[in-house]
């Protein structure tokens, strides 16, 4: 059986899945956004091979996620793993000319669900 702050972890590791998932197949930023704590990071290693680019506090990382979610594509989060202060999953995107876009995503997360830093590696289907 489950104790009590077993089941708040799971819990809380289960409404970050639910608000990742929803938030980028609808692209809406805004509940991605309200997981972000106010000094998240956001760390992006890209295809041009050079130094990682970090993105601090959420203001920043706003501007960002609004870009990504306003362009015209499909987003589908797939293989989502959830652990202790751990979220991993990669999303899917795909332009309507068909590029496509993988995004392999971990985040850390604070004790109450709270995205503190993102990492991400993106490749582009060329």
């Amino acid at each position: 059986m489950h104790t009590t702050e077993e089941a708040t972890v799971t819990t809380t590791r289960q409404r970050a899945i639910d608000i990742v998932n929803r938030s980028h197949h609808r692209r809406e930023p805004e509940p991605l956004l309200d997981l972000l704590a106010d000094d998240a990071e956001l760390v992006t290693y890209d295809r041009t091979g050079a130094e990682p680019r970090t993105t601090a506090g959420k203001p920043a990382i706003e501007a960002e996620l609004r870009d990504v979610f306003a362009r015209d594509m499909t987003h589908e989060v797939r293989d989502m793993v959830a652990g202790e202060g751990r979220l991993a999953y990669r999303v899917h995107c795909t332009y309507p000319d068909g590029t496509r876009v993988v995004g392999s995503v971990f985040c850390d997360l604070d004790e109450t669900g709270r995205i503190t830093r993102m990492t991400q590696v993106v490749t582009w289907d060329d």
